[in-house]
């Protein structure tokens, strides 16, 4: 049989159980280095120290009568139980709230949350996270006040159970202190009668009522007891309770809302005495001792003025705090909100926010791209309107690169220097969604995003072919890129972060290590870990990860027998060339390895007094590979399987079924201009030039490593 708010006296233990599984189960190491991770792991902890001491005393008063088999909880214990949901809150509720939040963040509970995850996590909950502490806090302050109370009545259901007879509380008390009858100790009432609320503050606190009352009040003469003890306990808990008096160092005076926050709960408590609500409820009911309880300790802390421990600060301050400190009625248990579109989510990162083009009329339109893992990405876009301010419209879109074609629509051969254009659709062409941008730059950003790639350079006008051969599909003009992989930042970086780096906050976990690795191993054994070359920034490092330019990046590795450095090796630049190939739209990939050049003794260049528009990019490995991408049909009908995705970072599977083209010798680049070319070769060479930085980079260290390491 269940009570109150429907759970049954097990439950208390329940609750107490999953509490702890909470703190056991749903935080990290890393994160109880975090300060505001400990704080709210203790105070879910406490309120399971809290339930555990309630279902101790339901325990005890067990132990002391036999219980019938068919009689329901409230029938054994009596009417105390019946109240006791009332008075303490649904505190289950707001444990499966704190574990339901927790859970989002999914790799709370398996141990691979980084810095910077639990900094997005933290950012973008922030305010429920706030929420729940305060409901959480609010229960173990309830639980504090009632638990002498309850086991006051649990006794008395026992002792008038025994005796065949009524008695009150009083009674009790004296029964259990020394054998005698008692009378109820009035000096609290009496001393908090003479407690002088000015007429200012209670005037402000009558205005108050009217704002975010319950429904259950309607006068100021009926004060409903739930809701007002609510009140009384959530402001006691925030008043001068919360001050700690440093008499030598002069910290005597509490801050403003805490003075005024210990004047509320008498005020408050005078009007809850003299509600009908209250009174009905008898003076041997758990209410009743409820307050008793909660006037001795709030007639505790004005002593701390009479005895000098404290000081009153000057009404002046107590006059000029601002309305919302004289609000009265409390929310016990706040909804978590629904975050907006545009607002960052749990381990995401904002990376990218562009304004597009207006559409029409005063509409204003921007595109904000999450980064939810190396390959999964969500894109929202906000429509306002700048005459009318009310309005705001939000679509927001779930894309997985490894499942969604990138369609490069500005760059189709013949196409327009004012297009701006990129498509998305599923990987079977269909459902496609146009994104219209600006200009060539936010095409560039929002590409970058979507396949970790800056583009170090852009060219159009051009011409090429391969081993110089003109026939169809060999040949033809385009658009060229340069590639780097630099993947797009992280907006929101933590500023509180302190040393760490401010890179390995922007990396993002994964099961593998990308491209070749070498690992050097020494120390002992502890639990595996692996990252991702997603990492976006730099600043001073005093953490274990070493970052090295470019993006080699060097990670901690633990195994069950050694530890060790994991190194990957620099993901090489790339070209990328944007055309058509017998009517159907083309991409060539070019890896920039170190054995691709540009020979100058393979064109005119060799020659001073030719003005050369060539550039002849050849390698000296054999074979000298190009890959090639065409899209599943001619023309306009094959443009959605023309995927520029597929050369995005991390690698999709079908990368490695992409064409080679066939005995390729070199690659002949025509530009318009001999200016064109000697441009291009520039870029090209200070591509190189950070190319080839990153692999020395990586061999050094990897030679320092395992020099170290056999040593």
């Amino acid at each position: 049989m269940s009570v109150g708010f429907g759970f049954s006296v097990g439950d208390i233990a329940t609750a107490a159980k999953l509490a702890y599984d909470i703190c056991q189960n749903c935080f990290t190491r890393a994160q109880a280095a975090d300060v505001k991770y400990l704080r709210f792991r203790q105070d879910i902890s406490s309120l399971a120290e809290s339930l555990e001491q309630l279902q101790r005393i339901l325990d005890n008063a067990a132990r002391q009568r036999s219980r019938r088999p068919w009689q329901t909880d409230v029938e054994y214990f009596g009417e105390a139980l019946r109240v006791l949901p009332e008075v303490t809150g649904d505190f289950r509720k707001t444990l499966e709230d704190c574990k339901r939040l927790l859970n989002d963040h999914s790799r709370l509970q398996y141990g691979r949350s980084s810095v910077a995850s639990n900094f997005a996590w933290w950012t973008s909950t922030e305010r429920d996270v706030n929420n729940l502490r305060e409901r959480v806090r609010l229960h173990i302050t309830k639980v504090s006040f009632i638990a002498k109370p309850f086991e006051l009545q649990l006794l008395l259901e026992i002792r008038r159970e025994l005796q065949l007879l009524r008695s009150d509380v009083a009674e009790l008390r004296g029964i259990l202190t020394n054998g005698l009858p008692q009378p109820i100790d009035t000096s609290n009432d009496i001393y908090l009668q003479t407690v002088h609320v000015q007429v200012e503050v209670a005037f402000r606190f009558t205005a108050a009522l009217g704002s975010n009352r319950p429904s259950t009040f309607d006068t100021s003469s009926a004060w409903p007891v739930k809701e007002g003890f609510n009140a009384l306990v959530f402001h006691f808990a925030k008043s001068t309770v919360e001050f700690n008096s440093y008499q030598r160092l002069g910290q005597s005076v509490p801050e403003g809302p805490q003075y005024l926050n210990l004047l509320k709960s008498v005020w408050i408590m005078r009007q809850l005495k003299a509600s009908p609500s209250f009174q009905s409820t008898g003076h041997a009911s758990l209410w009743a001792d409820y307050m008793r309880e909660l006037g001795a300790d709030i007639k505790g802390q004005f002593r701390r003025f009479d005895k000098g421990q404290l000081v009153r600060p000057p009404d002046d301050v107590i006059f000029q705090l601002p309305d919302e400190s004289y609000s009265i009625w409390v929310d016990e248990e706040p909804p978590l909100r629904s975050l907006d579109l545009v607002e960052q989510r749990p381990l995401e990162e904002k990376i990218l926010e562009l304004s597009l083009p207006h559409s029409y009329g005063s509409r204003q339109s921007s595109l904000t791209v999450f980064r939810k893992s190396e390959s999964a990405f969500r894109l929202v876009k906000t429509t306002k309107m700048t005459d009318n301010p009310l309005y705001h419209s939000e679509e927001g879109s779930n894309v997985h690169m490894n499942s969604t074609r990138l369609v490069p629509a500005y760059a189709t051969p013949g196409a327009s220097s004012t297009t701006n254009n990129i498509a998305l659709c599923n990987d079977r062409g269909q459902h496609e969604e146009w994104l219209s941008l600006k200009s060539p730059e936010d095409v560039a950003a929002l590409q970058r995003a979507l396949t970790g790639y800056r583009i170090h350079h852009s060219m159009s006008d051009f011409s090429w072919c391969v081993n110089g051969s003109r026939e169809p599909g060999d040949s033809g003009r385009g658009m060229l890129q340069l590639w780097q992989l630099k993947p797009l930042p992280n907006m929101q970086i933590p500023t509180e972060a302190g040393a760490l780096d401010r890179k390995e906050l922007s990396l993002i976990t994964a099961n593998t290590l990308p491209g070749d690795a070498a690992t050097v191993t020494s120390g002992t054994s502890s639990n595996v870990r692996s990252h991702s070359r997603f990492s976006t920034s730099t600043t001073n490092s005093t953490s274990n990860t070493t970052v090295l330019s470019g993006s080699s990046i060097t990670a901690t590795v633990f195994g069950p027998r050694s530890d060790g450095i994991e190194l990957v090796r620099p993901e090489v630049p790339a070209l990328i060339i944007f055309t058509k190939c017998k009517g159907k739209y083309t991409l060539l990939h070019i890896k920039l390895e170190h054995s691709v050049f540009i020979n100058p003794k393979s064109c005119s260049c060799r020659n001073p007094k030719k003005a050369c528009t060539r550039a002849i990019l050849e390698s000296s490995t054999k074979p000298f590979v190009v890959q090639r991408l065409c899209a599943d049909h001619e023309e306009e009908q094959g443009l959605f399987s023309w995927d520029l995705a597929m050369f995005r970072y991390p690698r999709r599977p079908e990368f490695t079924h992409v064409r080679t083209v066939e005995k390729m010798k070199y690659l002949d680049l025509k530009f318009a201009s001999v200016a064109a070319k000697d441009e291009f070769i520039r870029e090209l060479a200070e591509l190189e030039n950070i190319r080839n930085v990153d692999l020395n980079n990586y061999e050094t260290y990897l030679r320092e490593r395992k020099k170290r390491a056999m040593s």
